[in-house]
Order: C-alpha cells, then structure tokens, then sequence
C-alpha cells in the first residue's frame, strides 16, 4: 500500500500544509514590500504578537517567502535568546547575506531567486555552522554599517533585505534601540527593507518597548474563529486525498478550541487513526480526540503548569474546578473558591494572562490550551 504523508505538522516552527486566518498578516507583509520595492519608501515595522502556539514564527516564515516569490529578495531571520545580546548574530547575518548577495555568478549556477539567511544556515542549499568568541554588544555604529553594506549590495542587485526577528520580548530595550536607531536614520534614503518581528504580548509593555515599534503595524494573533478552524482542518486531508466528513471536522474543531497548535495535533492523530481509509470520519475523530489529549498533556499541560509558582497553580486549579462544574468562570468566581478578595488575587490572574496560559473572553477566563482545565482537575496530587 502506497504510503499518504501526514498533511499535518505538529511542533515547532512547522509550516502547516494551510495557513488559515493569517490573510490579514499577509495582506499587511505583501503591501509593505510593495511600498519598499516598487514605491521605494521604507515601510513601517509589522509587529505580530501573542501567546505561544498560535503561529507567530509561521508567519514570520512565510512574509520571508513572500518577499521571495514576489520580489526576488533576501531574508535574514535572528531569534533572540534570553539574557543575551541578539545584536552580534545579527551582524553575522548580514555579513553572510552580503556575501550571498555579492557572490560572482559561475557557469552552470542557478540564478538566485530566493536567499534565507539564518542562525546556522545561509545561501541557496547551502548549510554553514557559526561559532562566536563573545556575545558583547557590538557598537552602534557595526550594526548600522551592516545595514548599509547588505542594503547597498541588494540595490545593486535590485533587490532589497527582510529582517525577521522573533522573540523580540526578550531583548532589551537597549539592543532594540540600537538597531531602530540605525533604521530610523535611513528611513528618509529609502532603503529598500521590511522589518517584521514577534513576540509574546509582553512586548507591548512601553517600559521594555521601543518608539520605532510602538509605530509600527501592529497584529495580535491569536485563536482561529470557527470557519478558519474548519478550513484548517478539511483542506490538508482533501489535498491529501483523505477528505475529512464535516461530522468528524467539526468534532475535532471543537477538541481544538480554535487553538492553531492543538489544530494541528488534533489533525495529526486523525490522520493516524483513519489510515487504510479513504474518508476522515466521526469514530476516527473520536480515537484521534483521544490521543490528542495524552499528546497536549505530556508537553503542554504540563510544561504550562510547571512554568508556573505554587499561588499561581492555586488560581489555575480553582479556575480549572469552576469549569469543570459549571462551564464558565470569572475572577470573581476564582476569588471566591479561594476565599480571598478579587483585588487580591488580580497580579496572579494579571501574571497568568501575560504568560498566555489563560485569556479574557469578555468578563469570563478561559485557558488558552483546550482541554486544559479537565487534566488540572484529573490529575491533581499526581503532578
């Protein structure tokens, strides 16, 4: 039997087979690359924020692409580290697309249509490995000439530069005006770059943010409504040659919770569970809705609730315990399980939504992992 490959991509950084309910990011990327291409202006930065799993590093992925497809240009992506300078990296990065871009064309070589330059890997299926004496920060002046020598070589080549940045919530806000600085200096020469970075929604914090961002265009990604989940859902299996019947896509939209992540994990076990099939159905769902569960409680059930302290596993175990008896819950109602005032407990609720662990659906709370609140319950004492 000729084996179907599993259209759906589970973990880190997977580019799903369709990136539902992103048009809007997109639609943003593909207006600013024509403004700095075609208009020669530089646009403003595009800025994507949200929690953990909703597909921010997809996206920045995929405005690298576009930039590709649309305009021949080069990407260079940095992923910012805790507790250090993301700054000597990028340098590097601009350095080897320089390269990339300044390369002498030879006999029988393919035209350069498309150049991702990132930690480890550059040039067009080529792999080089990198290693660093220091990580202090080089001067202000390196970043900017940096900027200036791939920005010049890409015009020579009429072409231009995208710079992705993720993690972005972790740099300081010295790193970060260290390289705005440098942008906003040039925004008058025009320079042909599009700047998108991501982070979590603690990037909004004006106190570790910087001007050149709080500018920028913003999008808060976040879970998918219930005609994109379904879409995300059917159309992989359809393009794989396994349709998926509505009855077991709407079952799987609902374990999902519109959770990008979950969306994808769910998909996975339903396609596992159906093969030798033709058709995704509703008992195939239900055995995929199971698996799926023990997959999302081995990482990321437990791993949120280890990131957590002892005051703030009280809150999530009094929150998980009003849901689980009456489907709903409020901080007023977690205040009361735990026998405090509300104003008391608001830094624990405050701390937890900036960690993305919970989220506000009007004046109700919700944890942004669908399934969540029924395994704090069930396994309480075998943590």
């Amino acid at each position: 039997m000729t084996r179907q490959t599993n259209p759906y991509r589970p973990g880190f950084a997977q580019h799903p087979v369709l990136l539902a309910g992103r048009g809007t990011v997109i639609a943003g990327a593909s207006e600013a690359l024509d403004v700095a291409a075609l208009d020669g202006r530089m646009p403003r930065p595009l800025i994507l924020v949200g929690v953990r799993g909703v597909g921010k590093t997809v996206a920045l992925n995929e405005i690298s692409s576009l930039a590709a497809a649309e305009h021949s240009w080069v990407g260079v992506h940095v992923e910012v580290k805790p507790r250090t300078t993301f700054l000597p990296e990028l340098v590097e990065r601009l350095a080897d697309a320089e390269r990339l871009l300044t390369q002498p064309p030879t006999a029988g070589r393919m035209q350069l249509t498309e150049a991702r330059v990132r930690a480890g890997a550059f040039g067009v299926g080529g792999e080089a490995g990198f290693t660093r004496a220091s990580a202090s920060r080089p001067p202000a002046d390196a970043v900017e000439g940096a900027l200036a020598a791939t920005t010049s070589a890409a015009i020579e080549r009429t072409s231009g530069l995208v710079l992705t940045l993720d993690e972005v919530h972790l740099a300081t806000r010295e790193d970060l005006a260290a390289l705005t600085a440098a942008l906003q200096r040039h925004v008058p020469d025009g320079w042909p770059i599009v700047v998108a970075v991501a982070g979590l929604p603690s990037l909004r914090d004006p106190r570790s943010s910087v001007t050149y961002l709080e500018r920028g265009e913003w999008h808060e990604l976040g879970l998918l409504g219930p005609t994109d989940t379904l879409e995300a859902l059917a159309q992989p299996a359809s393009l794989a040659g396994r349709p998926m019947d509505s009855a077991a896509a709407d079952l799987l939209a609902a374990a999902s919770g519109g959770y990008p992540y979950a969306i994808q994990v769910v998909g996975h076990h339903a396609w596992r569970a159906s093969s030798g099939s033709s058709t995704i159905t509703a008992a195939h769902a239900r055995r995929a809705m199971t698996a799926a569960q023990a997959d999302l409680a081995g990482g990321l059930y437990a791993g949120r609730w280890h990131d957590t302290s002892s005051k703030q596993r009280d809150y999530m175990a009094a929150m998980a315990a009003q849901l689980v008896e009456e489907g709903i819950v409020t901080h007023a109602d977690v205040a009361r399980r735990l026998g405090k005032a509300p104003a008391a407990l608001s830094y624990l609720r405050a701390r937890l939504l900036a960690k993305g662990t919970i989220f506000s659906d009007g004046p109700s709370l919700r944890f942004l992992v669908p399934g969540m609140a029924a395994w704090i319950t069930e396994t309480d004492g075998h943590r």
